[in-house]
């Protein structure tokens, strides 16, 4: 029975269609015979003998007319959701089945109706279709706004009224999981001010936003600009945040219009939509012909840099790329990943449980895969951690980076990027040393030799593993307090995707032995950053979340630097990517240097200590 009620509702739709065929054809044939029922035509047929015809061949009609809708996909139109599409496939519609019906009456098969009725016909059956149809959808929207009055729907404000923001109206306004009523829409753009859209006024320009959500007491903001130039979203989203109104951001109209629909391409407005910089500009078939087709080794795969490397070299089609790292369920994830997004199944995978102070497992690697580019993220990075254990951070930074340059060279590898950080500059931590004596080594080896060597140096990255911003989330998870080591401490901060991306782009630009600075953007006051957080998470400073000063950790500084006095730097192609004229390294000096940093291994921290500061002569500890 409810099977039946259902094939009933779905075919109704289609019912209404054919009896509104009907009765255009009998409402044109008034038309044509002036309304008269005296009135006779050439053939001496007046409009009752048309009715008769039109009752005769009435069977026919709606076959010719169900199949030209069928055809055209008129049934399938939900009901309130008629667009221009809709509208249009309509007017098609009526046009060939009337062209049809008059072309078989030509042709002698069934009695022929005076010429001026098929036009007349199509144009009522149009005319009352649409009606129908957009009907529909006025009802629709006049419910849902009515609908939308009480106290448990949001005064709302769209920023952007453009076709995203459009896009966005329809889904918010129709669509009752969200819970908004939308009062109007926010437009830059001159020539919208005071349009409607959808029956909804575009009410001012982000620079009346303060006020215009005051007056109207607007609770939520929806950022519907994802075409519009990255610096000038920041600028608004900023906007949007010293309002205290809680604000969503539209990603991508691509996401809203695909399967995955509006919840993929909304997100809370994060740390990273205030603290993001510009776009970035990368020269892709540059980079397409460095990477597709190469074996492609990343170490580190399964850290925050290495992750991120592994899949923008991925959508470049390499032959081969070899995942290595020794963090097992990380690297397990990241495969997993893969394979599931299943993007370039030309691309083989290949994680490998590898440490990098396994000079032999290291060799095995590069004899059986021959990698012909490598990226090298593995590193020891926490700074409090290597203070600890020196040693530590030289075993693993060091000379596990001196085997995957030894194994490279040995290997002939054409391209080697090694992944560096400022706090190799002037350094004041273990960390920061070891990472500037890679540099050195990088900037002491041979030029002339068949690998280029490379280091890529830049600041901290948004959400890396072990980063601050994790941190502050955790701790205001659990209520508070945020802790920071000192309030006048600033950072360089980017996201880990343009990060990447630059890396990948100064790759393309080695001849050998550079070290490639990034611009990172202004620095950024770690105070104003917890603040923002807390603020973010729906919380105020001080009186829901509190933030303490913890004093300064042992290697740290309250700012970090992106080059030594001595470096010139020069701008690349890129304008986001500088390179520093190399600041000449003996290699005998450097085999001097491992020598004596090997010897120093078993002698305790402090000899390790003064060993690393005769080898970096920046560096400079800050230990106590």
């Amino acid at each position: 029975m409810k099977q039946g009620l259902t094939w009933i509702k779905r075919q109704l739709p289609m019912g209404v269609d054919l009896a509104l065929v009907l009765l255009t054809y009998a409402i044109a044939i008034l038309i044509r015979f002036d309304f008269s029922v005296t009135q006779v035509d050439l053939q001496g047929l007046d409009a009752f003998d048309y009715f008769q015809f039109l009752f005769r061949q009435s069977p026919l009609i709606l076959v010719l007319y169900y199949t030209v809708f069928k055809l055209l996909k008129l049934d399938q139109t939900i009901s309130g959701m008629a667009s221009v599409y809709e509208a249009t496939r309509v007017i098609i519609a009526a046009v060939i089945g009337a062209a049809l019906f008059f072309l078989i009456s030509q042709l002698g098969f069934i009695q022929r109706m005076r010429f001026g009725i098929y036009p007349i016909q199509a144009l009522f059956l149009i005319l009352l279709l649409e009606f129908v149809r957009f009907s529909q959808r006025l009802t629709s929207l006049v419910t849902q706004r009515n609908r939308r009055q009480g106290d448990e729907f949001v005064n709302t404000l769209i920023i952007g009224a453009g076709a995203a923001g459009h896009l966005l109206y329809k889904e918010v306004s129709t669509n009752s999981r969200y819970k908004n009523k939308v009062i109007g829409f926010i437009d830059d753009d001159p020539a919208k001010q005071g349009k409607a859209i959808s029956g909804i006024q575009v009410l001012g320009t982000t620079h009346d936003l303060a006020r215009l959500v005051e007056t109207h007491q607007v609770g939520m903001l929806y950022v519907a600009m994802p075409s519009v130039a990255l610096p000038v979203q920041k600028q608004i989203i900023a906007r949007c945040y010293e309002t205290k109104c809680k604000v969503q951001v539209l990603s991508s109209t691509e996401d809203m219009m695909s399967s995955s629909g509006i919840r993929n391409s909304l997100h809370d407005l994060n740390i990273e939509d205030l603290l993001g910089r510009g776009a970035i500009h990368l020269d892709n078939s540059a980079l397409d012909s460095f990477i597709r087709d190469k074996v492609v080794l990343v170490t580190g795969a399964a850290g925050s840099i290495g992750s991120e490397l592994a899949r923008q070299i991925y959508s470049y089609k390499p032959s081969k790329l070899i995942l290595l790292d020794v963090n097992e369920n990380g690297l397990y994830d990241l495969h997993q990943n893969f394979l599931m997004a299943k993007k370039k199944e030309s691309v083989t995978l290949i994680p490998l449980i590898v440490s990098i102070r396994e000079r032999e497992e290291l060799d095995a690697v590069f004899t059986t895969y021959k990698p012909e580019i490598v990226f090298h993220a593995a590193a020891h990075k926490h700074v409090p951690l290597m203070e600890d254990m020196p040693a530590e951070a030289i075993r693993n930074n060091i000379f596990g980076s001196l085997n995957l340059i030894d194994c490279a060279i040995a290997h002939k590898v054409q391209r080697f990027v090694t992944i560096s950080t400022d706090k190799a500059v002037n350094p004041t931590n273990v960390m920061g040393a070891t990472k500037r004596f890679v540099e050195q080594i990088i900037q002491s080896i041979d030029p002339s030799i068949e690998t280029k060597f490379m280091a890529v140096r830049f600041g901290n990255v948004l959400g890396s593993n072990g980063s601050i911003i994790p941190l502050f989330k955790r701790q205001i998870e659990n209520g508070g307090p945020l802790t920071l080591t000192h309030r006048e401490i600033i950072r360089y901060f980017m996201t880990i995707p343009e990060a990447v991306s630059l890396v990948l782009q100064a790759a393309v630009y080695a001849k050998g032995g550079e070290i490639f600075v990034l611009d990172m953007g202004q620095p950024v006051k770690i105070l104003d950053l917890a603040e923002k957080m807390i603020r973010l998470a729906g919380y105020e400073p001080y009186v829901d979340i509190d933030i303490q000063e913890i004093g300064l950790r042992q290697g740290e500084k309250l700012f970090e630097e992106l080059r030594l006095s001595k470096e010139e730097v020069t701008q690349t192609a890129n304008e986001l990517i500088f390179v520093t004229h190399p600041i000449p390294v003996s290699p005998q000096q450097i085999q001097s240097d491992l020598q004596a940093l090997k010897s120093s291994l078993t002698q305790g921290d402090d000899a390790i200590i003064a060993t690393l500061q005769q080898v970096v002569p920046t560096y400079h500890p800050n230990r106590h």
